[in-house]
Order: structure tokens, then C-alpha cells, then sequence
């Protein structure tokens, strides 16, 4: 857990049986090498320190979070200064968690992101009239134990959203506006220096590993046994979703391959309401958001984030109502974008962008009867990266009660038929 310099501890919560513990190795002395690095100051000491788990089980399922608040001296002065930092790690202490995400590259992706792609991706739009930040300032990336170390949002004000209602409007403009910026700034990066982007290829779905298979593959059965039940719905979908049981993988795994005669950049790979913070607006401030949680990462169309997101994030009803408005919204953004970053390649009309979309559709199916179970879950005493993955009582239990949500079941009676008619439902050649 960490230790206290002053005998404050790690701030032990009285439900912390519901949070994830901090790695053994978060040390003082780990926390104060950082430090003096950070403000290039050898001789700067640590004074007082406070480590705390900041991730809650049913929050995050891939990674463990630790807030630090520090009060330390610099050489040379008496005066106390104080910082706050988070730090990112993985789940090293189960094997069997450690080795579904290597097969990813999960923290290898992100800590190339944090440490050598996202700062240019940032620098590329500074100096134009698009920028604004994107991204939370990393202050350390550390190789050895899988970790990094970032500002502390939660200092400015940032938080993150209500998964159980999703985003609004405004937020979800917000948030499409930062998206088709990244995808911009990607773009122009692998323009100017190609090679290194187009190298992540170990997305939620690829073709390396099929880690993932046993959640996606079990819950398409779920879905398949609501249908059954549904009156809306009855044994018509339910067969349908049996056949695509066993080839959900492969079909998603055909939207992530890069299309040649495409627009690809560097997808998000995990864009959801928990993975973007908030800061509400103010009299003194705009709302904002900046988007987190890179493990993903990979080059392919934009599809990918675009009904990852839909699918995961936005109130019922927008989603309804205003997709088309927002997937316009998103084109003029990256457009304008590509063409203040003076980009070169190909850039698609709305019309090519729409057809894009259609073409990666299936990424819509999977996310809505997949993700959107797990990210609007309500119950969340057995919600872990165990309960997704393995077949065994235990995760069968917690994947019938993910499906027993009101608000998936409204969800999936209103767009089951619609992948139905555009035909998404049916066994592919």
C-alpha cells in the first residue's frame, strides 16, 4: 500500500475492501526519486506523504489507480510546497490478469503513448488555431514497473462522468470536438514521420490475440437468451445471436484492419465516459474534458471510436435522435483540423466518412451488446476482470444480472431490430 513518512498512512477507506490496493513497490523513496527528477532538485526531501487507492472495483477493469499528495522542501529552502499526483498501474499481482493484457500490450501501449506520441500529437496542434489540450501531463513513465505517473486532475476540478446516464449534448460535442483533433493530430504525425503509428496493431481487437474471446463470445450469448425472453424481440434474434456467438470476434476484428483506400489514424481504442475527465463549467471557466487511458491505442478507421463510443456513452435518447447530426459535427471538426495541421493525404467528404462508418458497423453490435452491458452495470459487487472473463458460477451470475439492467434491455428492444434490418445480425461470407 504504500507507506507514510509522518505516520498519515494510506488513508485506508472504511469500504476499502471495495478498492483496489496500491502496488507494494510505491514507495517514499520511490515517490521522492520522481520528485527530484520532476523538479530537478537532488536534494529535495519528502516531508510528508499520503497514498490512497483511487480506483473502486466496477470502475476500471484494466488497470489500478493510486492518488499521492506529497509535502516536500527543496534544497536550499524551509518553505513546504505540495503536489498531486496519480499513478497508473497494472494488475501485477494476478498472473492470470498480467497475462490476458500482455498478449495486448496493453501497458507497453500506453506507456509509448504517455511517453513519446501523445506530447507530439499536443505539439503538433500548438501553434495553430485548433489548440487545446487533449491529454493529462504525464510527469514520469516508468519502464520497469509498468506504471505512469500523471498531474491530478482531480486537483483542477476534473472528475469523471455518471456512466449510468451517459453525456449529453453538449458533452458529447465536447468530447467528439477533443476525438477529432487526436485523429487529426495522428494523421498529420504519421504523414510527417511514418511508421511508428501505423506499429500499434494490439487493439481490443486484433489479430494477435484473442485474449478477450470468452468475455464477448459469453455475453453474446447473453444477449442471445434476453432476446429468447423478449416479447419484442423471441426466437428470431435469439438464433441470430447464437450463429454470431462464435464469430463476433472475427467480425469486429475486420473493422479494426486498416483499410487501404481509407481515412486511418490513431484510434482511442477505449473512448468511454470512464476513460475522458470533466471539469464543469463556471462563471470563471468553460466546461472542459481531457481524454485518459491509452492502453488500446491503434492505428485503423475512425470508426472504431466513433460507435465505440455511441454505443457506450451518450443518453438513450441522443443517441436516437441526433447520431447523424454528431457524426457531422465530428467530420467538420477533423476536416478543419487536418487542414490547419496542412495535411496532405486523403481527406474524406462527409459522404466517404458516412460510408466509412457503415462499413465498420458491426463495431456498433458489439459495443452495444458487449461494453454497454458491462459500462452501465449497476451492480457491482462481483464486477472484476475475473467476472468478465472466466465460466464459472460466479461470472455467469454476473453476467445474467448485467443483463437484467433496464436500461440495456430499452437499449438493445430498439436497436437489435435495427442491426437487424441493415442486415448485421446475419452470418457474413
Amino acid at each position: 500500500m504504500g507507506e507514510s513518512r509522518n505516520g498519515n498512512g494510506n488513508g485506508n477507506s472504511n469500504d476499502a475492501d471495495n478498492y483496489h490496493p496500491a502496488p507494494q513497490w510505491l514507495t517514499v523513496s520511490y515517490v521522492e526519486n520522481i520528485l527530484r527528477r520532476y523538479k530537478k532538485d537532488d536534494d529535495l526531501n519528502i516531508t510528508d506523504i499520503s497514498i490512497k487507492p483511487a480506483t473502486a472495483k466496477g470502475e476500471n477493469y484494466a488497470s489500478v489507480m493510486t492518488r499521492i499528495k506529497v509535502d516536500y522542501v527543496r534544497s536550499g529552502s524551509n518553505a513546504s510546497e505540495s503536489e498531486n499526483f496519480i499513478v497508473k498501474t497494472t494488475y501485477e499481482n494476478d498472473p492470470f490478469i498480467s497475462g490476458i493484457f500482455a498478449g495486448y500490450e496493453a501497458s507497453t501501449t500506453e506507456m509509448v503513448m504517455y511517453d513519446k506520441i501523445l506530447p507530439q500529437l499536443s505539439a503538433l496542434l500548438d501553434g495553430t488555431d485548433k489548440s487545446e489540450k487533449l491529454f493529462a501531463k504525464t510527469l514520469y513513465v516508468d519502464y520497469e514497473h509498468s506504471a505512469i505517473i500523471f498531474e491530478d486532475l482531480a486537483i483542477c476540478k476534473y472528475a469523471i462522468g455518471d456512466r449510468l446516464i451517459g453525456y449529453d449534448l453538449e458533452f458529447t460535442k465536447l468530447a467528439l470536438r477533443k476525438l477529432a483533433k487526436m485523429h487529426a493530430a495522428a494523421a498529420v504525425f504519421n504523414e510527417r514521420q511514418p511508421g511508428l503509428l501505423t506499429k500499434l496493431d494490439h487493439g481490443i481487437f486484433n489479430r494477435h490475440s484473442r485474449g478477450f474471446a470468452p468475455m464477448f463470445e459469453n455475453f453474446f450469448g447473453e444477449a442471445a437468451a434476453f432476446a429468447a425472453e423478449c416479447p419484442e424481440l423471441g426466437n428470431v434474434y435469439a438464433d441470430k445471436l447464437k450463429r454470431l456467438k462464435n464469430l463476433v470476434m472475427e467480425y469486429t476484428e475486420r473493422v479494426y484492419d486498416p483499410k487501404d483506400d481509407e481515412f486511418n489514424t490513431l484510434t482511442h481504442g477505449d473512448l468511454w465516459v470512464n476513460n475522458i475527465m470533466l471539469r464543469p463549467k463556471t462563471e470563471n471557466r468553460d466546461l472542459d474534458m481531457l481524454l485518459i487511458d491509452f492502453q488500446f491505442s491503434a492505428w485503423g478507421s475512425p470508426a472504431i471510436d466513433l460507435h465505440y463510443f455511441f454505443s457506450t456513452s451518450l443518453q438513450p435518447e441522443l443517441r436516437i435522435k441526433h447520431l447523424n447530426a454528431l457524426i457531422e459535427y465530428y467530420h467538420s471538426v477533423l476536416v478543419d483540423t487536418l487542414r490547419a495541421l496542412n495535411f496532405t493525404g486523403y481527406i474524406p467528404t462527409l459522404r466517404q466518412m458516412w460510408l466509412q462508418l457503415e462499413k465498420g458497423k458491426f463495431m456498433a453490435v458489439t459495443s452495444t451488446l458487449t461494453c454497454q452491458a458491462i459500462m452501465i452495470n449497476d451492480q457491482t459487487a462481483d464486477a472484476d476482470f475475473n467476472a468478465l472473463m472466466l465460466d464459472n458460477e460466479r461470472s455467469r451470475n454476473f453476467k445474467k444480472v448485467a443483463y437484467n439492467n433496464k436500461k440495456l434491455r430499452e437499449n438493445l428492444k430498439y436497436w437489435l431490430p435495427i442491426f437487424n434490418q441493415c442486415g448485421l445480425l446475419d452470418v457474413q461470407e
